[in-house]
């Protein structure tokens, strides 16, 4: 369980983001403590109050975030904000509880008045991070969660900390831009693999959009279309900050604009279109029937008989298409960890070579096996147990990039499908209005042919009458005799 947080002013600006639906799948207000009803009323309240301490931030927001292999319930949820708030002296402090969904995740804000009414004091927010992880370690402990490691109380001396491959400031910033960071640094780090300098890693990075600019503190950045800045040392995997320096060397930094000029030249360019995915192959169409019932059947079964058939064969086609499409993701999968297994195991071969005893350490190993061979076998078991984690650190790696590109593979199908789908319901629209638009047409030809019948055999009819009228009327012809 990861717990964050900070003293903080800014009560609109909080409100508003805490209650954020369009970042968010669903957001439920637990618990608001105050006489308001609103949360931007309640917390302007509790900032005001802490004016009269002469401090500035009169808030205290918190974040829970339990791993997501675990399910809270109501009451763990509960338990989770009496713990933390014990640990950071807020007990008794009104405070507002918001529970955020997201991707079927679910992550808890709590904001406290950190103004104590009876001194008149803020309550001290010194050792928060301490404390965080104080309530952490408590509540791992009570609810059976696997522990997280820590900086502070949840430090294991003699193991490194993980490093998180997404720190808060790269999700603030996809939540503004909306780029996967962990695309992003795909992304980065490809284009690092297969440039050889610095120059030609700078061209490629410029036609992506991205620009290298000097930065402050933490050398190399890059400038994003959107004007977010990136550490370009977090942004390409496996590499240190030294060995990017070092791959750098023929880029005069100086020469570099910096963050400033940057952000302005971004400004100016336009931002990048949106990928439109792959466009759909084109269908095969199975010819309309003829209008005529020369087959013995109706025009609507007839109709239906196409449809089947023609649905049939476009669902062959959507199934090749998606197996085409799988096997070419398949191949640009495959040659992807195919190079980056080859940098692994560079890297680990670098290792090897950095690690191996030489010259006067290699003497030095030799002298301590015959003085001390108890201390040299504990060296060696160091060495083997640091080179073990390396491996598996490298190992750790390729399951992680594996799994990134296998969610990135059925995403794109899933993609893919979806909108064949939506292609099979136009297809299915369209033989609806068909049906309508052929049976409406081949009743009004039966209906036209009937009314032509029916006036050819009122005209027949007339002429019959007619003839019988005029042999009535004129008689028999008068003898030869008469005339």
């Amino acid at each position: 369980m990861i717990i964050k947080g900070k003293s903080r002013g800014g009560p609109k600006q909080l409100a508003t983001h805490l209650l954020r639906a369009d970042t968010n799948e669903r957001v439920t207000v637990l618990e608001l403590q105050s006489t308001h009803t609103e949360l931007a009323d309640a917390f302007k309240e509790w900032q005001m109050i802490a004016g009269g301490t002469q401090g500035k931030r009169g808030l205290y927001h918190a974040n829970i975030d339990p791993d997501a292999r675990y399910t809270m319930t109501a009451e763990q949820w509960h338990r989770s904000v009496e713990v933390l708030e014990r640990e950071l002296g807020l007990d008794g402090q009104p405070r507002a509880v918001v529970l955020h969904e997201k991707h079927g995740r679910q992550h808890l804000h709590v904001v406290w008045q950190r103004t104590d009414i009876e001194t008149m004091t803020l309550v001290s927010d010194s050792q928060n991070y301490r404390a965080h992880e104080d309530a952490s370690k408590a509540l791992e402990e009570e609810f059976g969660h696997e522990r997280v490691p820590g900086k502070h109380s949840k430090r294991d001396p003699d193991r490194a900390l993980p490093e998180a491959e997404i720190n808060h400031a790269e999700w603030q910033q996809a939540e503004r831009t909306g780029i996967d960071p962990r695309v992003f640094k795909d992304q980065v780090t490809m284009l690092y693999q297969a440039s050889d300098s610095g120059a030609a890693f700078q061209q490629a990075l410029d036609a992506q959009g991205l620009i290298i600019a000097r930065g402050d503190r933490r050398g190399f950045v890059l400038v994003d279309p959107y004007g977010e800045v990136h550490s370009l040392a977090r942004q390409i995997r496996g590499v240190t900050a030294t060995d990017l320096r070092a791959f750098m060397a023929d880029i005069d930094s100086g020469a570099l604009p910096d963050v400033a000029a940057a952000k302005a030249f971004q400004r100016e360019r336009p931002l990048p279109a949106p990928v439109p995915p792959e466009p759909l192959a084109k269908t095969p169409e199975t010819p309309l029937p003829a209008d005529g019932t020369d087959s013995g059947i109706s025009i609507d079964e007839a109709l239906r008989l196409w449809h089947r058939e023609d649905m049939d064969r476009l669902a062959e086609f959507h199934a090749a298409e998606l197996q085409r499409r799988a096997d070419i993701l398949d191949e640009r999968i495959a040659a992807r960890l195919a190079k980056s297994e080859a940098r692994r195991a560079e890297a680990l071969a670098l290792y090897d070579a950095n690690a191996e005893r030489k010259g006067w350490a290699r003497v030095v190993d030799q002298v301590i096996g015959f003085v001390a061979p108890g201390w040299a076998e504990q060296r060696q078991a160091d060495r083997d147990e640091a080179r073990a984690a390396a491996v598996k650190a490298i190992e750790a790696e390729r399951v992680q990039e594996t799994a990134r590109l296998d969610a990135a593979r059925a995403a794109e199908l899933a993609d893919l499908a979806e909108r064949q789908a939506q292609q099979a319901r136009e297809r299915d629209m369209l033989f609806d209005e068909e049906l309508v638009r052929r049976v409406r047409n081949y009743e009004e030809a039966q209906r036209l042919v009937q009314q032509l019948a029916e006036q050819e055999r009122q005209r027949e009819e007339m002429i019959r009458q007619r003839a019988q009228e005029l042999a009535q009327t004129s008689g028999p012809e008068p003898p030869d005799s008469a005339r």
